[in-house]
């Protein structure tokens, strides 16, 4: 399996996840070159199964090896020592390790995957999360690689499979869709249908588009409408984040509580009653922290972008609520400042959808993902 770099994201915590599923039923290994902006949570679950990094590339060398790369090639174009020595070691792998398929993750690592085997056998499957959103027109020419090389392409929403089909793929690609696998690691609570205060959380990466902003400006015109208390819990850092704590007030900090990065925010998830992520991030596909919500049995007010819209059907009707978007893509804070308070109000709503969230959660067993790769794995062995 293979990753250009591990920090914290839904990305990377899906490669661990399925690393550490795969690894007690096969022979595993995993690539991993960049540490830079390596999350320490991440590398330990990934305790136990060989991973090759190389070493020059920690924050300070990866600096200046990456200076030096853009130096070379602002003057000669077709040289990008990256993908050499990407290359060289992948190669080195081959040999020492004899794998019969390869498993990439995000943009950079099946780049490096598809131009080093480019004359080699070996099946390459990606596991698609969304990024071909971010390619630009700058991007196409390193991706040509990609499409005239990659065996199977595996979407974690039947979104992600349908936006896929706008890329030159070869005539050989398969696709299939196997949602992400959750594994719950804290155990879920019972709610009380009247909660004394009501907790509503959010679990995101700190950037703009995942949101923050919008969740906290409903919140707040929230407060000013209804009485019944209620408290609003940030999980997560980043940029938005830390703008968003550098500005809050002494009575703000009475009702809003911001953790930082948690290695563990289920367990933080564990106590909500309702769950947020009014996201407009361009190539959002599946998100982990729904999957997490809904594990948790906690309903999801959430924007219905990507694959957000299907993570919460259910055969009883949705598991949340999906809100309005402005035209600019935002959520609309009305919209999500109605689903709030429908959700805080209304406990037999929220005790409805609830029931559905758990329902939900049963399409991201892990037991079922793991058994999907497989046969995806054994077919594009087979079909060697």
């Amino acid at each position: 399996m293979a990753i250009h770099c591990l920090p914290a994201g839904g990305a990377e915590k899906f490669f661990t996840t399925l690393a550490c599923a795969l690894a007690p039923r096969h022979e595993l290994h995993c690539y991993i070159p960049c540490r830079q902006g390596m999350d320490a949570g991440m590398m330990k679950r990934l305790a136990g199964i060989p991973v090759k990094s190389i070493p020059l590339f920690n924050d300070f060398g990866y600096k200046v090896f990456f200076k030096l790369r853009q130096m070379i090639m602002a003057r000669f174009p077709s040289i990008d020592i990256e993908a050499r020595v990407h290359a060289f070691v992948l190669r080195r792998l081959r040999r020492r390790w004899p794998f019969d398929v390869v498993n990439t993750h995000l943009f950079y690592a099946t780049r490096f995957c598809c131009e080093t085997f480019a004359e080699d056998s070996v099946p390459i499957i990606e596991s698609d999360h969304g990024h071909y959103a971010f390619l630009e027109a700058k991007d196409m020419p390193q991706a040509r690689s990609i499409f005239g090389r990659l065996n199977t392409l595996v979407c974690p929403s039947s979104a992600n499979l349908e936006f896929s089909r706008r890329f030159p793929w070869n005539d050989k690609l398969k696709r299939s869709v196997i949602p992400y696998g959750h594994e719950r690691q804290v155990p879920a609570r019972e709610r009380s249908a009247q909660p004394a205060v009501i907790t509503l959380g959010m679990v995101a990466r700190g950037v703009v588009w995942k949101g923050w902003k919008e969740a906290l400006a409903a919140a707040r015109v929230v407060r000013e409408r209804v009485k019944a208390p209620f408290r609003l819990v940030f999980v997560g850092a980043g940029p938005c984040v830390d703008e968003i704590a550098m500005s809050l007030s002494e009575e703000d900090r009475r009702w809003i509580e911001i953790t930082g990065h948690q290695d563990e925010p289920e367990k933080w998830i564990a106590d909500f009653d309702i769950g947020l992520l009014p996201t407009y991030l361009p190539g959002e596909s599946l998100p982990n922290s729904i999957i997490e919500y809904l594990s948790h049995g906690v309903p999801v007010i959430a924007t219905p972008v990507g694959g957000i819209p299907e993570m919460l059907s259910t055969p009883q009707g949705p598991a949340g609520i999906l809100v309005e978007q402005e035209p600019d893509g935002r959520a609309g804070v009305s919209s999500l400042a109605e689903a709030m308070t429908a959700l805080i109000t209304q406990h037999d709503l929220r005790a409805q959808l609830s029931a559905r969230a758990k329902m939900a959660a049963r399409r991201y067993d892990l037991g079922s993902c793991v058994e999907a790769y497989e046969r995806v794995m054994a077919e594009a062995v087979r079909s060697n």
